[in-house]
């Protein structure tokens, strides 16, 4: 059990004189961060007696309506389950440094008072929990660095409600450092708020588009907290750049004529004497890494609904454009889906290209692991592999059996033995029933500017 004791926010308290509030924080299936505040003097009853929420909190669409298909919220009238603080979360918010936040879990239910029970699958921090528990017995310990792209915008938009890039840039500058100099205070806060949450950001770049910027976390085999640190980095750049007078959005394609933002994931797995199984001299790896890069394409398509979780991040998936539009893997490539960074021998590992900026952490985690997993426990071979002197490329043909869509993908999803072999057929029932409600809330809530262009 890895919940947090009173002690935790009493030795909080003694460090931090001015607190006034304490919030309760967890992340949606959707990827938002949701929670609730407490004054300080009855912060105890997060630590003592859990916070109460019912469990629909976890499965809103994206415009916070309970609008599944199943009429979760609805039919079962609501219920509320019990979420409890996890340990060493308990962290000074930066931005308002009048208020401390803790991450929450969800569990099932109380039987009697102060008695927490299993964790409850609708929470995704659990379902990341649960599959990692696939590598206990094995000896293998997963390795993971998340890679999180975003844009600065302009809080003001255009006369046709469209967002801008933040003043100050007005082209493509790759690896620009004079980009990251224009808002160098921003990025020199984020790092130092960062570091008073414990989230280990490590280096940042501009990207391949103006207002473009990626920022990296270091890697760790604490996968629970690497998939927490990368929910929290999100809200420190948005928090950070609100109060910067910019907006930071993790929109896959906010753009249609520029590149879109992606979550990358490098991989790697060790042994229980400490060694990465994947180490190779040869560029491509060993049979190993072969295993993992097969395990991965077994379920890729398969999760992309969680790689892409809405209808804007399939914009993103272009042809000649460094995203996957089919099962690719290759050395030092990023033109390829799956692809092999060069590096040290002992630092060989896999890029997992495919999840939009905006997309679960928890949820992107699981799926990569689960992949690795079935590969490695299944010896697979992998197919599609792009020699590093290609010169067509990986990425010139877009695969036909590649989802395009948020329906195609949600009905491939939705067949999945393998995915509901790992994820639990009721867990990808509520995904599949919450990612339809929203397309519908969505689909009925406005009308676009173009389709008066279109129809009228």
């Amino acid at each position: 059990m890895d919940t947090a004791k009173i002690s935790e926010l009493d030795q909080a308290l003694r460090k931090y004189k001015n607190i006034k509030y304490v919030d309760a924080i967890f992340t949606d299936l959707c990827g938002y961060i949701r929670g609730k505040r407490f004054p300080v003097n009855e912060a105890d009853k997060i630590f003592t007696d859990g916070v109460l929420l019912p469990f629909s909190a976890f499965y809103l669409d994206v415009l916070g309506g309970v609008t599944n298909t199943l009429n979760l919220g609805f039919t079962d009238g609501d219920p509320d389950g019990v979420l409890v603080p996890i340990n060493d979360t308990l962290k000074i918010v930066p931005w308002d440094k009048k208020v401390l936040q803790v991450l929450i879990s969800m569990r099932s239910y109380q039987e009697k008072w102060g008695v927490i029970k299993k964790p409850a699958e609708v929470d995704p921090r659990n379902i990341l929990k649960k599959i990692i528990k696939k590598f206990d017995g094995t000896g293998l310990k997963p390795v993971v660095a998340i890679e999180l792209e975003f844009y600065l915008l302009d809080k003001k938009r255009n006369k046709e409600g469209k967002p801008v890039p933040a003043k100050g840039v007005s082209k493509t500058n790759v690896y620009g450092i004079p980009d990251l100099d224009i808002f160098g205070r921003l990025f020199d806060e984020i790092n130092e708020n960062c570091k008073k949450q414990g989230i280990p950001a490590t280096t940042a770049s501009s990207e391949f588009a103006a207002g473009q910027y990626e920022i990296n976390l270091k890697h760790t085999e604490n996968l629970l907290k690497a998939a927490d640190d990368a929910a929290l980095l999100r809200r420190i750049i948005k928090e950070t750049s609100a109060k910067h007078g910019y907006e930071a959005t993790f929109m896959a394609k906010p753009f249609l004529d520029e590149t879109g933002s992606g979550m990358h994931l490098h991989v790697s797995v060790y042994d229980q004497k400490g060694k990465n199984i994947f180490a190779s001299p040869n560029r491509y790896g060993n049979s190993k890494l072969k295993n993992a890069i097969a395990g991965l394409q077994s379920n890729f398509y398969d999760s992309f609904p969680i790689f892409i979780p809405n209808q804007n991040g399939y914009r993103r998936i272009q042809t000649r454009n460094f995203v996957p539009v089919n099962t690719s893997w290759s050395w030092n490539r990023r033109d390829a889906s799956l692809r092999i960074p060069a590096g040290s021998k002992n630092a060989k590992r896999v890029e997992h290209r495919a999840a939009s900026a905006d997309a679960n952490p928890y949820l992107v985690l699981s799926c990569v692991l689960i992949g690795i997993h079935n590969g490695l426990t299944n010896k697979l071979k992998p197919t599609n592999k792009i020699d590093f002197d290609n010169t067509e490329g990986a990425d010139k043909h877009a695969d036909p059996e590649m989802p395009r869509n948020m329906d195609d993908a949600l009905n491939r999803f939705q067949k999945s033995k393998l995915m509901k072999k790992y994820l639990g057929k009721e867990y990808m029932e509520l995904y599949i029933s919450t990612k339809k409600g929203e397309i519908e809330h969505m689909s009925s809530s406005f009308i676009p500017v173009e389709e008066y262009d279109f129809y009228l």
